[in-house]
């Protein structure tokens, strides 16, 4: 996957016209009369950015698109309003978004001329200010010269912190290139989450603009009491019936998606072998600047630190004398921190790696995510409180971004399992639902916002770094990496070790695919030498000129790169391809992937990394004559053309669920010592000490 994304940011490099257009069209279409909701350019612009951080892009170049196309964008809206004038408020789908108009309409009334530079910068607005520029009547000549300067600050503003962040990733990209993906990865969905969000506020409501009053009015109509408090507590003439309408609903998804959890991390269910998966692909990511930082935030998100910060906002609530918010909120805190360990002690299931003793040696749910989420969800319910949807959504969005990246953390330095943190997170959110429901109505306790808001982003400062500096060390080497793998002997693997490894390839979520129908123990090098002389060869890499194979009608199959794939969230360290030559020239070829287990082999005082592969066949489908791509069409090779076998001393197996697997030593290695034949019979399975690495 590290070598896709390389290449992709290599292809989008070799191509700055490309580039170009896609950043034009982006800072058009979100200039757009209304359109402008639903186009991503905040993602696309910050994107390129990065990219000419990272050296891969023209700066000037994607600039000079950029303010193109944001003038563009404007000048269409504007002409667009300036002829159609009133209509557009019966055109259907702009006819839903009345009130975005009014609000755009009353932003250009307050500020007049100046609305369509600052608009620019206004969520909410800036899709609409060129239109209702136009509907006015608004000079043109006027108009035209405040796009094109607010379009170049505009401009400045989207693509400047990409550059910046671009330019620390490749820093860091001198580090560790590992490094640099993880962050990357970090801000690509953090992004997106943004993204959903802002289209759910601004686009999906607007759509169903009587699906609330209709809601209530149903129960209204019901003679039923329980019926008649809903009508009466989810009334949108209450304006904090949509507050609560929301906190329900979130009740509603959130436990029992988190009790859902709970029947998935039984043993053998995929969710298991998806969280062993995720843990194996965050070891092989992780590095020492990583685990710096991931340590670090990590311990932001200890449990003195959740202790200090939940005391010393109870106190500041008791103060301000918001007695139920105060006491709702020791509530949940203090239910949440009994819920945790009673569950953890319920269940009982183990760590990746062992921590702690009592309950908290257990894993889930992790504590980190859940107290986390319940202490600064509170705290954002209660900052938020009557605030504009923006202020809403920016506090939310903060207060999201740092409870996330303290699940993120456990994850990546192996303390919790993924489902662990998941269902923290949705336990967490429920208990902040549901105190939002019952405290949220509440309207005559003050609590001074602003002042909360300062207690708390200086309460973490405090006590946060302090307990950093204090135990930073600690946590370095309590995460320091484990990575261990067991070791058998040559002549132990071959009779019944063999039996150990996974008889399907793992995908990251958990689901088994084609069979694993190769264990090879040695050298890579010498293993794609052995099969060199029957036609296998390396798979093509990655580039501009192997992509281009997909959109070309007549691309023979030994041109196609490889698609990624991982088992049990590892990365192929060999991938072989071969024409098949039972059919057409070009039409379909075989395509062999070896992974790394976690096992080493001893033989002749030697240890051998031993690997497990599937060999696939694919066709290459022609739609139309104008596209090429393979389609696997055969999971396995037969058992005599199974491409291990060529290899001196190769063993095949039989499963129990009648799959072979072939067993072949290093050539060289295996030429020193040949290991006894396997026997038929269970042998007791010894027992070396594991061996680090």
């Amino acid at each position: 996957m590290t070598e896709i994304l390389e290449q992709l940011v290599n292809f989008i490099g070799d191509n700055p016209s490309l580039a170009g257009i896609i950043c034009f069209a982006a800072a058009m279409g979100e200039a757009l009369f209304i359109i402008g909701l639903v186009v991503p350019s905040t993602v696309v612009l910050v994107g390129a950015g990065t990219l000419i951080g990272l050296g891969k892009l023209d700066g000037p170049s994607i600039f000079a698109w950029t303010v193109m196309g944001a003038v563009v964008g404007d000048a269409v809206s504007y002409w667009f309003g300036y002829f159609y004038k009133d209509q557009v408020r019966k055109l259907w789908p702009l006819s839903k978004y009345s009130s975005l108009m009014d609000r755009g309409e009353a932003f250009f009334k307050l500020h007049g001329g100046k609305s369509v530079f600052i608009g620019r910068f206004v969520p909410g607005v800036k899709s609409v200010v060129p239109g209702i520029a136009g509907m006015v009547g608004m000079n043109a000549t006027k108009f035209t010269i405040i796009n094109i300067v607010s379009a170049i600050a505009w401009a400045i503003a989207h693509i400047g912190p990409g550059v910046i962040a671009g330019t620390a990733l490749s820093a860091i990209g001198e580090v560790s290139g590992r490094l640099a993906l993880v962050l990357g990865g970090f801000l690509l969905v953090s992004f997106v989450t943004i993204m959903l969000g802002r289209w759910l506020i601004l686009i999906i409501l607007p759509l169903f603009p009587n699906a609330h009053a209709a809601t209530a009015d149903w129960f209204a109509r019901r003679p039923d009491r329980i019926s008649q408090w809903i009508a009466q507590t989810f009334d949108p003439l209450q304006p904090r019936s949509v507050g609560m309408l929301v906190s329900a609903l979130l009740l509603l998804v959130t436990m029992p998606l988190f009790f859902w959890f709970m029947g998935e991390i039984a043993p053998g269910e995929p969710m298991v072998r998806a969280d062993i998966a995720i843990l194996n692909m965050f070891e092989s990511l992780r590095t020492p600047v990583g685990d710096h930082v991931m340590a670090l935030i990590t311990t932001l998100g200890d449990g003195v630190v959740v202790a200090l910060m939940s005391a010393t906002v109870a106190i500041y609530l008791f103060i301000r004398k918001a007695w139920r918010r105060a006491t709702g909120f020791i509530i949940a805190m203090s239910g949440t921190a009994l819920f945790v360990p009673l569950i953890k002690a319920l269940l009982e299931r183990s760590r990746p790696m062992d921590l702690y003793s009592g309950a908290d040696a257990f894993s889930f749910p992790s504590g980190h995510a859940t107290l986390n989420t319940v202490l600064f969800g509170i705290c954002a319910v209660l900052i938020a409180h009557n605030r504009s949807r923006w202020a809403k959504a920016g506090i939310f969005t903060v207060t999201a971004g740092y409870v996330i990246a303290i699940g993120f953390s456990r994850v990546y330095l192996g303390a919790h399992w993924t489902s662990d943190v998941l269902a923290g997170f949705l336990f967490g959110t429920a208990m902040v639902a549901a105190f939002a429901f019952v405290f949220g109505p509440i309207h005559n306790e003050k609590i001074g916002r602003l002042t909360l808001a300062a207690i708390v982003v200086g309460g973490l400062a405090t006590f946060g770094s302090l307990h950093v500096v204090t135990h930073i060390d600690t946590a370095l080497a309590t995460y320091k990496p484990r990575s261990e793998r067991e070791v058998l002997t040559s002549n132990a693997w071959m009779t019944f070790g063999w039996k150990q490894l996974p008889h399907q390839r793992i995908e990251l979520n958990g689901n088994t695919k084609e069979p694993l129908v190769i264990q090879y123990a040695g050298d890579l090098g010498r293993f794609a030498a052995s099969l060199a002389a029957d036609g296998w060869k390396p798979a093509p890499e990655w580039s501009l000129r192997s992509a281009t194979g997909f959109v070309v009608g007549k691309t023979p199959a030994e041109n196609f790169p490889a698609l990624p794939r991982t088992q049990n969230g590892r990365q192929p360290a060999l991938i072989l391809i071969k024409n098949d030559p039972t059919e057409a020239p070009g039409s379909s070829r075989w395509i062999l992937r070896l992974w790394p287990s976690s096992y080493e082999i001893l033989h002749s005082g030697t240890f051998l990394t031993l690997y497990t592969g599937s060999v696939l066949h694919e066709e290459i489908m022609r739609p139309m004559g104008e596209f090429s791509g393979p389609k696997i069409d055969r999971q396995a090779p037969p058992e005599a053309e199974n491409p291990a076998r060529l290899l001196p001393g190769a063993v095949t197996q039989s499963r129990e669920n009648g799959t072979q697997v072939v067993l072949a030593l290093d050539p060289v290695t295996a030429a020193s010592q040949t290991p006894a034949a396997p026997q038929d019979k269970q042998l007791e399975m010894p027992k070396p000490g594991p061996r680090k690495k």
